[in-house]
């Protein structure tokens, strides 16, 4: 037993340290998702959004992480035992934008991401941006919230999102 020791902890060590393997973008459990979202390090400038998840099987807004940005190329997500990353290179209204992620989580239920782009050259005095990202799955969408719609509260009718409550129309 003492001899298998040593070989259990290198092998341990080797796959603790082992470098991430591709992977497919991860998708939602389908529902409604509570996604909070704002510079990392700063909870004041947080913003928060609902977001039903279709059942079609792809989930376009994690997906492409980096599609707020134009013409995003390389695109490609790995996994490691611990984390799912993203990297992508974009172009950012006249400059080169590098966007790395990182994401724990399962996707099903919750998920907590940190999204890092870099510019070169710097867009509009910025040259890093640090991003938190994270999701909670709350229940299935109702009916009538249309998949894939970001819900803002006080914009575009959105009212209160409590579930318990029926939806009502606005007053004309």
């Amino acid at each position: 037993m003492l001899r298998l020791l040593p070989l259990l902890l290198a092998t341990a060590a080797l796959t603790a340290h082992a470098a991430p393997t591709p992977a497919s973008p991860p998708v939602r459990l389908h529902g409604l998702w509570l996604m909070n979202t704002g510079p990392a390090g700063e909870a004041a400038k947080v913003s928060s959004f609902h977001l039903c998840v279709g059942k079609q099987g792809t989930d376009d807004v994690l997906a492409y992480p980096g599609s707020p940005l134009a013409n995003c190329r390389e695109q490609q997500w790995s996994k490691d035992a611990h984390y799912t990353y993203y990297r992508a290179v974009c172009d950012a209204r006249g400059s080169n934008a590098q966007v790395e992620a990182r994401f724990a989580g399962d996707f099903q239920y919750n998920f907590h991401g940190e999204v890092t782009t870099t510019y070169s050259p710097a867009l509009e005095g910025q040259t890093v941006a640090k991003r938190e990202i994270d999701g909670r799955r709350l229940s299935p969408c109702r009916a009538e919230t249309p998949e894939g719609k970001f819900l803002v509260k006080g914009q575009e009718g959105v009212g209160n999102l409590n579930l318990g409550e029926p939806i009502r129309q606005p007053a004309r």
